[in-house]
């Protein structure tokens, strides 16, 4: 099992040139529902929160650090 199967290849790459595709569409996503809300009568607060909330997602997987039970020796 020296070899990536040939799908986990396809697999990879699909997902690196759909990567853009689909933070566009979570950007409109978020602008759509901040135009709900605005249009709604939501305070201009729980809009602000709303938004970085959704924003704080993307990110919230780089903000952990790796355990350190993955390291070798000389890494830690």
């Amino acid at each position: 099992m020296d070899s990536v199967p040939n799908w986990a290849w396809w697999t990879i790459a699909g997902g690196i040139l759909l990567s853009p595709v689909f933070a566009f569409l979570f950007a409109v996503m978020v602008e759509i529902l901040i135009g709900v809300l605005t249009q709604g009568g939501v305070p201009a607060l729980l809009i602000v929160a709303a938004a970085i909330i959704s924003g704080g997602s993307l990110f919230r997987r780089r903000w952990t650090r790796p355990r350190a039970g993955n390291l070798l020796g000389d890494q830690a």
